[in-house]
């Protein structure tokens, strides 16, 4: 397939070479031998193109299918959906601004966290080395 598509675009781009090439022609007849071979780099960029479709056809021969699931959904005008279960099994759409939405990602991450390190789990070792800043000091005090 790789290659079809490869062959599809160099034909491609001699065709439109050849077609630059015409437009800056001095003669006539150069006019039409370069428009000449445009057309057939044309015609093998369409049997290349019919040969890579029935190609890619036959590699993918499911229809593929969107996945309608999505729990975490961002929408054009800067909200969130969160799609949820309730304890009934129920499908709930909660509909958060992008601020709130960063808070409720945060606290669970960080509720996350603290269960794991109550049930003996320790993060610590996955996390990277954070090297200690040093103590706060306001302006026009002495360290």
């Amino acid at each position: 397939m790789i290659a079809l598509a490869n062959e599809v675009c160099a034909q491609f781009a001699r065709a439109e070479v050849a077609r630059a090439l015409a437009e800056h022609s001095t003669s006539h007849a150069e006019h039409a031998t370069l428009t000449e071979r445009a057309a057939r780099f044309d015609a093998l960029v369409d049997e290349r193109w019919r040969e890579l479709v029935k190609a890619i056809r036959a590699g993918l021969p499911r229809a593929v299918h969107v996945e309608r699931f999505m729990p975490v959904r961002p929408l054009t005008n800067g909200h969130v959906e969160l799609h949820v279960h309730d304890t009934s099994d129920r499908r709930l759409v909660v509909l958060l601004t992008g601020a709130q939405a960063l808070a409720v990602g945060a606290h669970l991450t960080a509720n996350g966290a603290v269960s794991l390190d109550r049930i003996g789990q320790k993060l610590d070792p996955g996390l990277p080395y954070v090297k200690a800043a040093p103590p706060f000091a306001p302006p026009g005090a002495a360290a």
